[in-house]
């Protein structure tokens, strides 16, 4: 299903024996024969023990393979994979910071956190309202526990500015402890990390990486952190934001 311009929301159907992903985890898919590596997807949900979601951005060869499948195509998977997001405790408030594809790495803990009904902020942001991935997320159930805001870098939808700016301007309104979550391009994240710092609260990051094996044999995704480095496949793809070693070279995009 398209969901905007060369975003795609695919659903896999697995083995019932398929183990139940965790938010933060992901998956390895082979995307076209022709390549020897695998991609790396988020999973973006998981539904009635069967269906697995994927939500998939169109960067390149593989990921334009996999875009362009015929429905009921056979691809391989291997996962889950990964560790996950800490849950919130009860008293925190979860708010979950979104830029661009990096809602394929919060939208499942978002589905979660409305079933428990926990309260939720959900902060999602684009260059523009054509790309915003907002309507991805899970509708609002009323109560006002769970809410989703939008920025926008052009000001055509939502919060004229940076979500990170949307984060600073909602960060001192929130009632009581909370407990951030984010995903998206590197700059986003580095800024994420030094509000949540300066706040003084706890931020869980999901790091966007190229990955080969998936399983921290090949070395080829090292996160820099205050300990060393480390493999975002499995001593991630969930860090704490605190531990992370962000220099501003390693941007990748607005």
């Amino acid at each position: 299903m398209t969901v905007a311009r060369d975003s795609y929301l695919f659903t896999l159907d697995v083995p019932r024996e398929y183990p139940e992903p965790q938010p933060g985890q992901f998956v390895q898919v082979t995307t076209l024969a022709e390549l020897v590596l695998r991609r790396p997807f988020s999973v973006a949900g998981f539904r009635d023990g069967r269906h697995l979601e994927l939500l998939v951005e169109v960067r390149g060869k593989g990921t334009r393979g996999f875009a362009e499948a015929e429905y009921g195509s056979t691809v391989d998977i291997l996962g889950p994979l990964g560790n996950a997001f800490t849950p919130p405790a009860e008293a925190e408030s979860a708010v979950l910071v979104a830029g661009g594809i990096g809602v394929a790495g919060l939208r499942y803990l978002a589905e979660k956190l409305l079933v428990e009904a926990h309260r939720t902020l959900a902060l999602v942001g684009d260059r523009t309202r054509d790309a915003l991935l907002d309507h991805l997320f899970p509708e609002p159930a009323g109560g006002g526990r769970y809410r989703v805001m939008t920025a926008t870098d052009d000001g055509t939808a939502g919060f004229h500015g940076a979500v990170t700016s949307l984060l600073e301007d909602q960060i001192g309104r929130l009632e009581g402890n909370a407990r951030i979550y984010a995903c998206g391009p590197r700059a986003m994240v580095r800024e994420v990390a030094r509000i949540a710092s300066a706040s003084g609260l706890p931020c869980e990051v999901l790091m966007e990486e190229i990955m080969a094996c998936g399983v921290g044999a090949c070395r080829g995704c090292v996160i820099e952190t205050e300990g060393g480095y480390r493999t975002a496949c499995k001593d991630g793809p969930v860090f704490d934001a605190a531990d992370l070693v962000l220099a501003e070279a390693d941007d990748d995009g607005p």
